[in-house]
C-alpha cells in the first residue's frame, strides 16, 4: 500500500513538472483569423491576419526556437515585397520578403494568397512578450510556432455530398475505382448547405479530338446569389482515368478548391460560363466540425 502511495505521488509530481515546463505561444490581443486551404493534400490551415499598421502582442512561454510563416493577400499583383516588424523581449527586428501567388494554396473564400517565407530565431526559454507589427501597404497573414510545441496533424474527414441540381451523371473510372462526377444544366449546378461547412470541390474540364492539352477553364461560385469566389485553372490530360462509355472524351486531371461557409443557410451555385467548355464536378463536405492543422 506504501508503494502505491509513492507511484501515485511521483506520477503527480512528474505530471506537475511537465506542466511547468510545457511549451506555449498566448496572445495577449485579440487574434483575427484567416483559414487556408492547400489543394494538394486537402488540409485546413489557421493564420493570423494583420491588415497595415496593425501589429499582435503574446507570451512565449519555454519555447525554445521561434518559427514565423508569413504570406501576402494580393488583389491583382502576381508577386509581392512586403515588410514586417518582430520584437522579442525588447528587441526589434526588421524582416524583409518577397513572394509570388501560391499555386498550391488559397483563403477559404476564395482569396488569392502568395507562397510562404518562414523565419527562424531561437530564443532563450521561459517567459518571453513579443510585437508582431505589419509596417507593409499589403494585408499580411502569418502563423507563430515553435519547433518544440506539440500539436497535432489531422485531415479533415470528406464525405460525398450529392448537388442539389445538375445535368448529366459522369462516371469516372481510376484505378479500377469508379467517381460519379456531375455536369452543369444550363451551365449551373445548385447545393444547399447549411453552415458552419467546408465544401471541397473537384472540377475537371472533358477533352475531345478538337482541344489540345494544356487548356484552360474558369467556374463561379455564387452563394445565396452573390459572387462568392471564381476559380482559374490550367487543365492537362488525365493518363490515369476515363469516362465510363465515352471513348472518344478524355477527362483532365482533377482541380481541386476548398471554401469554408460561415453558420446559416447557403443556396450555392456553381456557374460555368465559358463556351465549348465540358465540365463536371464532385462535391465533398466535412464529415465533423472544422478541424485545424498545425503549419
Amino acid at each position: 500500500m506504501c508503494n502505491m502511495k509513492k507511484f501515485i505521488i511521483l506520477c503527480l509530481l512528474l505530471i506537475i513538472t511537465l506542466s511547468a515546463f510545457a511549451a506555449e505561444i498566448r496572445y495577449n490581443t485579440k487574434a483575427t483569423d484567416f483559414l487556408i486551404s492547400n489543394r494538394k493534400n486537402s488540409k485546413i490551415y489557421k493564420y493570423i491576419l494583420l491588415k497595415p499598421a496593425e501589429s499582435i502582442t503574446g507570451t512565449l512561454i519555454n519555447i525554445d526556437t521561434l518559427e514565423v510563416f508569413s504570406r501576402v493577400v494580393l488583389n491583382s499583383d502576381i508577386s509581392a515585397n512586403y515588410k514586417y516588424d518582430l520584437t522579442i523581449d525588447n528587441e526589434k527586428l526588421s524582416i524583409d520578403k518577397s513572394a509570388k501567388v501560391s499555386k498550391a494554396s488559397r483563403g477559404v473564400n476564395g482569396e488569392v494568397i502568395t507562397t510562404y517565407n518562414k523565419f527562424i530565431k531561437s530564443v532563450n526559454q521561459g517567459k518571453i512578450t513579443f510585437i508582431l507589427s505589419n509596417i507593409s501597404h499589403y494585408d499580411l497573414i502569418f502563423k507563430i510556432s515553435s519547433g518544440n510545441l506539440v500539436s497535432s496533424n489531422k485531415e479533415i474527414d470528406y464525405i460525398r455530398f450529392t448537388p442539389n441540381f445538375y445535368g448529366k451523371e459522369k462516371i469516372l473510372s481510376v484505378n479500377q475505382k469508379e467517381y460519379t462526377y456531375y455536369a452543369p444544366k444550363s451551365n449551373k449546378i445548385q447545393l444547399t448547405l447549411e453552415g458552419p461547412i467546408i465544401l471541397k470541390i473537384i472540377s475537371r474540364m472533358i477533352f475531345n479530338a478538337n482541344y489540345v492539352n494544356n487548356s484552360g477553364y474558369r467556374y463561379q461560385i455564387f452563394d445565396n446569389r452573390e459572387l462568392f469566389a471564381e476559380f482559374s485553372e490550367k487543365a492537362y490530360k488525365s493518363t490515369s482515368s476515363w469516362l465510363k462509355n465515352e471513348p472518344d472524351n478524355t477527362p483532365s486531371t482533377g482541380d481541386v478548391n476548398i471554401i469554408k461557409l460561415a453558420a446559416g443557410l447557403h443556396h450555392i451555385t456553381i456557374e460555368d460560363n465559358d463556351d465549348n467548355r465540358d465540365l463536371i464536378f464532385r462535391f465533398y463536405i466535412n464529415k465533423n466540425a472544422v478541424e485545424i492543422d498545425k503549419q
